[in-house]
């Protein structure tokens, strides 16, 4: 029929273009959400090993060191490191008096 007309091959080529490109704005953002929450996830993991090592226990695939630091009189502040590559340091401490 005369009347009827449709999407001529540069209105179809721009839409796609639009559509490719909000797509791979989509998938850029989603992928950045993802390294976030894996990076909150390690660092959360990193504040867990670090309170075990302040109980006593090694992690594997950590680095942890624990020392000791003179405080008010009885006390020993306790401080936990725990790292690993690519990640922040996390160090946790803990006074402890003797009673």
């Amino acid at each position: 029929m005369k009347g009827e007309r449709g999407f001529s091959v540069v209105e179809t080529l721009l839409a796609l273009l639009l559509f490719a490109i909000s797509l791979t704005a989509l998938l850029h953002y989603q992928r950045m959400l993802a390294a976030g929450f894996y990076q909150q996830w390690q660092q959360r993991e990193a504040w867990r090993v670090a309170a075990l090592r302040l109980q006593g226990q090694e992690s594997e695939g950590w680095q942890t060191s624990l020392r000791s630091l003179p405080a008010v009189e009885g006390c020993l502040f306790w401080q936990a490191t725990a790292s690993r590559p690519g990640l922040s340091p996390v160090t946790l401490g803990q006074l402890r008096c003797d009673q």
